[in-house]
């Protein structure tokens, strides 16, 4: 099969290690893994030197500053989201260019705000399309940004793409069943696709791993960890303040934190506060080749905080080194985890948080056991070439 893979987002490239990147670059690969022959048309960009083209310096920097400071932001989003429109325009010429030349059996479109160019090329060009919905578009930049007086042909948009595409896929059941019901949609006609693994991608150097255990001085530690970036969304405050009551129950315990981002310096500064010294580590940003190190040191895997429609992929980088994962007792976990069986998944607020984490210490054969069975699922359901051959299994 021939297969464009299409995102015509103009930032979200392919070769960043962040969420959006690995998810797009590993469905590539996994597509072309099955004997397909795959075109990537990735606006963002497919390699380093094209993600430049993007940064905004200088006086165009300047003048959009001072925009967003003078303007309500309802005028002010409705600009940039004017611009989204306008970029939606080449990333459509792009498209079809692709399209006359690479004769595809299949565009498969990771779908993005208010970018509607995969639908229209493909209705025109009479070629079935694959969408692939991560957020709710909408009320996820409502949440982030603000309104927009553009926010009405948004949904608009949206309801176009879905309704018009050859199939519909969704990273949670969460998404959609919201997806159905704000855009008048069968439920049962999208298929849920959470993130995956790859587990070739897992390579260890105990060597490596060993010498970082002793750089941060975590011999006889037990180590409660987290992995990822600092946004506050990510509930890393509400960590640090459950882990005050475990790090008084249990003396050898220690919170590994690695990574880095917003709030770096409030975090580093609570967790001083409230545990003194040593108690928190933060690791820093580290490269991706050390992140699987790094969790291999860990006894305890966390992630605090997930919005309730998007796949987390953290669970699956904890749950491939057959780590225990404690995590968010939402929609998208529940997808892939079951409580007691999988994980540990906990219902908001720190006290629950900080319940498990003392569970967890205390009960080391009930981690190993949950995170070995964690690890056999994931190896037999959430690969990434598993989920393409599910995701293609729908052409006909």
């Amino acid at each position: 099969m021939r297969i464009i893979y299409f995102s015509p987002h103009p930032t979200h490239d392919i070769v960043s290690e962040v969420g959006y990147s690995t998810h797009q670059r590993e469905t590539i690969k996994a597509f072309k893994n099955l004997g397909h022959e795959v075109l990537p048309v990735v606006m963002g960009g497919t390699i380093p030197e094209q993600k430049k083209q993007f940064t905004q310096e200088g006086p165009r920097r300047s003048l959009k500053e001072l925009l967003k400071k003078r303007l309500p932001a309802v005028f002010y989003n409705a600009l940039k989201d004017a611009g989204i429109r306008r970029f939606d325009r080449q990333a459509a010429a792009k498209l079809e260019e692709a399209v006359q030349h690479f004769h595809p059996d299949l565009v498969y479109e990771r779908s993005e705000y208010m970018q509607d160019s995969g639908m229209r090329i493909c209705r025109k060009a009479g070629i079935p399309h694959f969408l692939e919905v991560n957020a709710p578009f909408m009320e996820e930049m409502r949440h982030w940004e603000g309104n927009s007086l553009l926010h009405p042909l948004g949904h608009a948009i949206e309801k176009r793409k879905i309704h018009a595409a050859t199939k519909v896929f969704a990273v949670s059941t969460s998404l959609r069943d919201f997806l159905a019901r704000r855009y008048q949609y069968p439920a049962a006609q999208i298929s849920v696709i959470p993130n995956c693994i790859d587990p070739e991608s897992v390579m260890l150097d105990p060597a490596h791993a060993d010498a970082l255990r002793q750089q941060w001085n975590l011999y006889g530690k037990q180590v409660v960890g987290f992995v990822g970036s600092f946004f506050p969304h990510h509930g890393l405050d509400d960590l640090i303040k459950a882990f005050a009551p475990v790090a008084q129950e249990f003396p050898d315990a220690v919170l590994l934190i690695v990574g880095g981002g917003m709030n770096e310096e409030a975090l580093k500064q609570q967790a001083t506060k409230t545990l003194g010294q040593g108690r928190v580590i933060f690791a820093g940003k580290v490269p991706h080749s050390s992140v699987y190190h790094y969790i291999s040191l860990m006894d305890v895997t966390v992630m605090p905080k997930s919005n309730w429609y998007g796949s987390p992929m953290k669970i699956f980088e904890y749950g491939i080194l057959g780590k225990v994962v404690v995590a968010p007792d939402n929609g998208p976990v529940n997808d892939v985890m079951t409580h007691g069986k999988d994980g540990w998944l906990v219902q908001p607020g720190v006290p629950a948080l900080a319940d498990a984490l003392k569970h967890l210490l205390a009960h080391p054969a009930l981690r190993t056991e949950m995170g070995a069975h964690f690890r056999d699922k994931i190896l037999n359901t959430y690969t990434w070439n598993q989920q393409a051959a599910y995701i293609l299994s729908h052409f006909a």
